[in-house]
């Protein structure tokens, strides 16, 4: 089936502590990333500095809210056009645009999310200890978080039980709470190796029958010794050849309709490895996508 796919940045780097990841639509698509997923309309996104004042818990918030807020927007023109979005962050405080756009086009209950993290993204503001809102875009969609985090015409865009993380390996003590609690599944980099990959495939796509699926891909995910342009380097990630096998399975359903990678930073990149990897990945989807 051939899909007509937007390519949407996502321009922030302030929802974490570290700064560069603002840069990696500009990285991808200058090397071509546009041709690849077979002329993609292009919505760039000006980049903002980041506001100087915020409230204790909420960091560099307006600035956050900004982006989400006009992804969000040029998400729905995306969808309302018929395209497949192709998120590019940016950190992953951007996800809180994606699933408000989403969460209102398709509604929460028909939408589920496969979120391939070491993170899970689901503090409130709250429970974070640093007040970095790239650790609250899970919570934020879930409307567990204050209205200042709500972006779009509704405060919960995504159930927790159809929230789905993979690679999960640096999780806050309240998060495993607030999990629980929203009854979302967890799936550790330890439970995915060896044949433990295929028996988590074997319980998530029948779970996700019927759904509207969002893939959220950030690239903290994988293990250093893969991938190593980011922010965040934890040992005991997932392997390209695992992140492979998840999205050619969750794409290979049919029933996603719409993907993000994040984190990436292309200042830490100074040869290109990273890069290759990421456009490698973007054709491996746009490959499944054809033949769904």
């Amino acid at each position: 089936m051939a899909r007509h796919f937007a390519l949407l940045e996502a321009a922030v780097s302030c929802g974490s502590p570290t700064r560069g990841t603002e840069f990696a639509y500009d990285a991808l698509v200058g090397t071509g990333l546009p041709a690849l997923l077979g002329g993609a309309a292009c919505y760039p996104m000006e980049k903002l500095p980041p506001c100087t004042q915020y409230p204790p818990h909420l960091l560099h918030l307006d600035t956050v809210m900004a982006v989400s807020r006009a992804l969000r927007a040029n998400l729905l023109t995306a969808l309302e056009g018929g395209q497949f979005p192709v998120v590019i962050g940016g950190d992953h405080s951007i996800a809180m645009g994606s699933l408000a756009a989403l969460g209102e086009f398709y509604g929460a209950e028909n939408l589920a999310v496969v979120y391939i993290d070491a993170h899970a993204d689901i503090n409130t503001e709250q429970t974070s200890v640093t007040g970095c809102i790239h650790g609250m875009d899970l919570a934020a969609a879930c409307g567990l978080c204050c209205d200042a985090l709500t972006v779009g015409r509704q405060k919960v865009n995504l159930l927790g039980h159809n929230l789905y993380i993979l690679g999960g390996r640096s999780i806050d003590p309240p998060e495993y709470g607030i999990l629980a609690e929203q009854g979302a599944h967890l799936y550790t980099p330890e439970q995915l190796a060896g044949d433990g990959l295929e028996g988590a495939l074997s319980q998530l796509l029948p779970a996700l029958a019927g759904k509207r699926v969002h893939i959220s891909f950030d690239v903290d995910s994988l293990d250093p010794s893969q991938f190593s342009s980011t922010g965040y380097l934890l040992p005991n990630g997932l392997t390209l050849a695992q992140v492979r096998a998840i999205l050619e399975a969750v794409l290979g359903t049919g029933q996603v309709c719409s993907f993000e990678c994040v984190e990436y930073n292309p200042s830490l990149d100074r040869e290109g490895k990273d890069l290759a990897a990421l456009l490698d990945l973007f054709r491996l989807a746009r490959d499944t996508l054809a033949g769904t």
